[in-house]
């Protein structure tokens, strides 16, 4: 794939499919495509492929499978990949900071050439002598040993860098993060995208500790009159939503992460039926709640913030968040921005 390269429309119009271990990896590295003026739909599951591959250019799914075995990883992609149309191309979104099963979810995509380009050079982590560093990385991160087959892994600590990696991929089969996904958008289209705004009321579940996420509550508390509802264990009585809401998953009992997701979306549904925004911290916190209210399929608009994504699904103006994207008054401007 050379430089400006378009990547050309399969026989339906569908030109990439993204394959993610969790929702708002799949959002966020699609993303990228909808900025473009693609038509970009997310499947929050498996079970909606087959609905977001009609009349899309670009689809992500989630496979639900960063918290599950190994085994069931592999499983997993196998069965997306085997509900895909032939030659289609494939991207593997991976997190930035290589969590998850990534070397048994590559088993199960077909033999060839792999490039590995995790890199997320706007956030300012990196590759550099195959590991990756920089931004929320206190120890390198080798690269090589995360995936389980033989791939190229080029150092990329810089926007012209991913270009110049990206240049050399050829047919392989492109492992990476959102940074690969702005550089491979850039080669498919040259649009741009038509956002709707953000209404009132609005309801932010926070279910991610990742201390980036903690900083940003931290500065939405500034808010005035902002509703705060903190929730052990994910657990809180939520009336029906007014302004806006920020309901935080808290320490309790001790439940599993899983069984806290569960907890919070069964709180967030009090107010989510009054509300027109939803902004949904952390992939399983996002994963529960749209799986709660019945949203299986999204129509993805584009970055409201760099690397937060707003898409609509149900009857709700829907945005996610990774634990570890944002700047630190990224809730804050959401919140303040809604109803303008």
């Amino acid at each position: 794939m050379t430089s400006g390269e378009q990547i050309g429309l399969s026989a339906s119009g569908l030109r990439l499919v993204i394959i993610a271990d969790d929702l708002t990896g799949a959002l966020d590295a699609a993303s990228p495509f909808a900025d473009r003026g693609l038509r970009v739909r997310v499947a929050t599951c498996a079970a909606a492929l087959s609905t977001a591959l009609e009349g899309a250019e670009v689809v992500a799914v989630s496979t639900r499978s960063r918290e599950v075995s190994p085994d069931a990883a592999r499983l997993a992609v196998a069965k997306v990949i085997a509900g895909l149309p032939k030659n289609v191309r494939l991207f593997k979104k991976v997190d930035s900071r290589l969590k998850g099963n990534i070397a048994a979810e590559l088993a199960a995509f077909p033999a060839g050439p792999v490039l590995a380009v995790p890199a997320l050079p706007e956030f300012g982590r990196v590759v550099r002598s195959g590991s990756v560093c920089g931004f929320g990385v206190e120890t390198p991160i080798a690269v090589a040993a995360t995936l389980g087959r033989e791939a190229e892994v080029p150092d990329v600590g810089t926007v012209d860098e991913m270009a110049q990696a990206l240049d050399r991929a050829g047919e392989a089969l492109i492992v990476g993060a959102r940074g690969a996904a702005v550089a491979l958008a850039g080669r498919m289209a040259v649009g741009t995208a038509l956002r709707p705004g953000l209404a009132l009321p609005m309801v932010i579940a926070v279910g991610s500790t990742d201390p980036i996420t903690l900083a940003q509550v931290v500065e939405l508390k500034q808010l005035a009159g902002l509703r705060m509802i903190e929730a052990p264990d994910g657990v809180a009585t939520l009336d029906p939503a007014t302004g806006v809401t920020l309901v935080q998953a808290v320490p309790g009992a001790g439940r599993t992460g899983p069984q806290v997701a569960a907890a919070l979306a069964e709180t967030v549904l009090g107010a989510a039926h009054g509300a027109a925004t939803l902004v949904l911290t952390g992939g399983a916190t996002a994963e529960a709640v749209l799986d709660r209210l019945g949203v299986q399929l999204l129509k993805l608009h584009g970055d409201i913030q760099p690397g937060l994504p707003l898409s609509s699904g149900g009857a709700w103006r829907i945005i996610t968040k990774s634990g570890g994207f944002g700047d630190p008054d990224a809730l804050l401007r959401l919140a303040t921005g809604a109803g303008e």
